[in-house]
């Protein structure tokens, strides 16, 4: 095993492991399974009742959860031009979960900060009718060069080299204009400081959907939408337009640790109201601004048919790093320092499975530092809002990893007391009027 790689996964010290039962698995102890409806104290558990918030404490929101902190975090929100765009965001260019993401029904969605003029053109410019501005120029610029060109009648190697370029160059925008006139189809979000644009795709050899992608700058920030809608007998692509089109100016821009008491769904720095019914798949990391190589990631969504969350093989894959016998775990294995479960824990007044492991990290001469991974998990409840799975990961990046980081990761003790904290005081958020479910609970009594 090459060093760089043997030491990424000791800085690293994460073990995943995904597994999902069939859609028929039935088993009454796997509350992702259909085999009973949420009791009302099932129900009641995810509001993590008689928690009440510490003085001085601050509080985020992501999807349908609410969660409580000591200091000030970030989301990752940055942009980097030379890598394209991407709805999984990073901190930077070596700090990042590359599962990140955030979609909400058929959209995905990702914000970008700062909305500088750099990231601006440079978002602007992959815009089809931009594109097409560009291209067009480029074909009149090759188009009075060839003609100029062709006045020269020497037949030297060099000049009819030239010449040749720029016929394929020519060529080369002529196909590039149709492609583009082909592709894309024209889009107004209807909203200020907003860019859109549409296009058809197949997919499975005969399922036609309409793509609706949309740019609107807010502030100091860009907010990026993509929707992708199958169409069908009742859904046409200007019914998709329409409820994409609601869908934008219905979204609000969210000040950070602003919580809204109103239906809908959290993301970073913003809001979507809803009526509480609405599917989402959200994993967002975010860390403390003192400890920029510790992230929390955040995974919460809608359990769905066959694809059941088993935090328990989770928790138990993550404390047995080490100890599986392969050559690498048992190179991993005399830098544990701490093993943690696998074990029952709670996620606000959920019952939840934890495992984990530190490191102290010895190598190359250098000073030891600290690296640790901790998973927790809740399964959630098929065909409840009020119950989506939480998975929640603690794990670091060194300098040796990420360069522009100052420092290696702060003591384990620190970021297990706040990730305790994190678990502790992450619960359903409170809705003026109540969730549905909750609501319906609250009638029949």
């Amino acid at each position: 095993m090459q060093k760089r790689t043997f030491f990424l996964l000791i800085a690293t010290s994460v073990f995943h492991v995904s597994a999902y039962p069939t859609a028929n698995d039935n088993s009454s102890d796997h509350p992702g399974t259909a085999s009973r409806p949420p009791s009302a104290s099932d129900l009641m558990e995810a509001t993590a009742p008689g928690y009440i918030t510490p003085a001085g404490m601050k509080s985020e929101c992501l999807g349908r959860l609410v969660f409580d902190m000591k200091a000030d975090v970030e989301w990752p929100t940055w942009y980097d031009k030379d890598f394209g765009f991407a709805f999984n965001k990073s901190f930077t260019h070596n700090v990042f979960n590359s599962g990140d993401q955030i979609k909400v029904g058929n959209i995905n969605i990702a914000i970008i900060d700062p909305a500088d003029q750099r990231i601006n053109d440079s978002l602007n410019a992959a815009l089809p009718k931009n594109l097409l501005i560009e291209n067009s120029s480029r074909l009149k610029k090759d188009e009075t060069a060839l003609i100029a060109s062709k006045k020269n009648k020497s037949q030297d190697k060099k000049t009819l080299y030239a010449k040749s370029k720029l016929e394929d160059s020519i060529q080369s925008a002529k196909e590039r204009i149709k492609e583009i006139q082909d592709k894309y189809e024209p889009f107004s979000p209807g909203l200020p400081d907003s860019e859109g644009y549409g296009y058809s795709k197949v997919e499975a050899g005969s399922e036609q959907y309409s793509v609706l992608h949309a740019n609107l700058k807010r502030g100091t920030k860009f907010y990026v939408f993509e929707s992708t809608e199958l169409l069908e007998k009742n859904t046409t692509k200007e019914v998709h337009r329409q409820n994409f089109t609601k869908f934008l100016a219905n979204f609000k821009v969210r000040n950070k640790n602003d919580i809204p008491r109103e239906m809908g769904i959290c993301i970073p720095y913003g809001f979507i109201p809803d009526n509480g019914k609405t599917k989402l798949d959200i994993k967002q990391s975010l860390r403390w601004t003192d400890a920029p190589g510790v992230l929390y990631s955040i995974h919460t969504g809608d359990v769905q048919p066959g694809r059941f969350k088993l935090p328990a093989v989770e928790a138990a894959a993550s404390a047995a790093v080490g100890t599986l016998g392969s050559t690498e775990e048992q190179r991993v294995k005399p830098f544990v320092t701490q093993r943690i479960g696998p074990r029952a824990t709670k996620i606000g007044g959920l019952t939840a499975q934890q495992g984990g492991v530190a490191l102290t990290v010895t190598m190359n001469d250098k000073k030891p530092y600290e690296a640790y991974s901790v998973f927790t998990g809740y399964s959630g409840w098929l065909g409840s809002a009020v119950l989506p799975y939480i998975l929640i990961e603690m794990s670091t990046r060194s300098k040796e990893q990420a360069p522009e980081l100052k420092d290696n990761p702060p003591p384990f003790k620190q970021s297990m007391d706040r990730l305790d904290t994190l678990l502790e005081s992450t619960r359903l958020r409170p809705t003026t009027p109540t969730m549905p479910e909750l609501s319906s609970l609250q009638k029949g009594r």
